[in-house]
């Protein structure tokens, strides 16, 4: 289970408070490891603004990491579909950071994939991920704390998701659940809980300096908490985390399930954190909606088996063009939309949205794409008019 015992600082500067964390946490032996460093930087998007960790948190990390004889250290990331890496690693300030410390960063899915086995898996019997994980054998995570629209939070063990290779991410958002699952929970909460069997870190370096609220992962608002948490059980430390954001680690489903297969502790009394009064830092919150129709109430969205591209994607063109959809308003004057790989009925003249509802698109207006542009679904409105 590894230890249950998380470290938290806070402050203003991200460098200073990370190295705190670090220095007040008994880390295991780290000379002569090869590290690999996980952060959340799949996104084209600048320092601080609670989408992408913060380069002055890997910074840290990255000087810690020397100081303690660490062999090698690698920063990778594994982009979302139609992401380019150079551009992100640039924006996101880590290609200064691999520069001036004299660390190897590497877009991920330019690597050869291997396959990892799940012998207790009852949703995934074997993942495909980078084969970075031949070449590394510690590996720090380093997400922000976000909220997230399907998972309620993102932290250290679904940042994990990031080592899939290329597609694989998007396929766990397509798993149909089978007879020896519980049907009580998300087939992406349970993809996650089993990937971790598998697929965990050895040490979770959470970046609170600047979270995400509401519409996380990259669409929601900015949160500024100043912490940095630190632990090596990833399932405790994200439990502090989310109990740090307002919510209860029970509550959070893919937690919920990581716990009873053993992979930690969230049961807060039974971890040890330093300091002891730190929630006292604790502000809640906006959790992420339900629904995008609560975000726009005569909007009728059709979501099953979405992945978070599609509907940030959606999110996107209903903030910029929904004032332009009214003469797509069906009989009940609202707009309806679909999305996800198994929406499987809708009313005809229902906008569907990527590749995965073109089953049905003979019943509306069909916009092809994994996932589709903004501007392009724009275009092919303009284009009927």
């Amino acid at each position: 289970m590894g230890k249950s015992h998380v470290s938290i600082s806070k402050g203003t500067d991200p460098y200073l408070i990370t190295r705190e964390a670090l220095s007040n946490y008994p880390l295991s032996d780290l000379k002569g490891k090869r590290i690999l460093i996980k952060p959340n930087a799949a996104r084209v998007a600048l320092p601080g603004e609670g989408i992408t960790t913060h380069p002055l948190v890997v910074s840290a990390l990255v000087d810690h990491l020397k100081e303690q004889k660490a062999r090698e250290i690698i920063i990778g990331e594994s982009c979302i579909f139609g992401v380019d890496a150079k551009e992100a690693f640039e924006k996101t300030g880590l290609k200064k950071v691999a520069e001036e410390k004299k660390v190897k960063l590497l877009d991920l899915d330019r690597l050869d994939p291997m396959e990892l086995d799940i012998p207790r898996g009852l949703l995934l019997k074997k993942i495909k991920v980078s084969s970075i994980l031949k070449k590394v054998n510690f590996i720090i995570s380093v997400p922000v704390m976000k909220t997230h629209m399907h998972t309620r939070v993102t932290l250290s063990l679904k940042n994990m998701k990031g080592l899939l290779w290329r597609r694989e991410k998007a396929r766990f958002h397509h798993l149909s659940p089978n007879q020896e699952v519980d049907q009580n929970y998300k087939s992406l909460d349970m993809a996650i809980s089993e990937m971790a069997l598998v697929l965990k870190p050895h040490l979770s370096v959470i970046d609170g300096t600047v979270g995400m609220e509401g519409m996380g992962p990259a669409y929601g608002k900015p949160k500024p908490m100043g912490l940095v948490i630190v632990g090596e059980n990833a399932l405790s430390a994200d439990s502090i985390a989310s109990r740090l954001m307002g919510f209860r680690p029970s509550c959070i489903p893919h937690l919920k399930l990581a716990y009873l297969k053993g992979l930690g502790e969230i049961r807060l009394k039974r971890i040890t954190v330093e300091p002891k009064n730190y929630l006292k830092w604790a502000k809640p919150f906006e959790p992420p909606p339900a629904t995008l129709s609560i975000a726009f109430p005569d909007v009728v969205v059709y979501d099953k088996g979405a992945c978070s591209a599609c509907l940030s994607t959606l999110l996107i063109f209903l903030q910029r063009y929904y004032r332009e959809l009214d003469d797509y308003r069906l009989s009940d004057h609202k707009i309806h939309i679909g999305v996800g790989k198994y929406v499987d009925s809708c009313p005809k003249g229902t906008i569907l949205i990527g590749n995965c509802t073109s089953t049905l698109k003979e019943r509306g207006i069909f916009i092809r794409g994994c996932p589709p542009i903004s501007s392009e679904i724009h275009q092919v409105f303009f284009e009927r008019k």
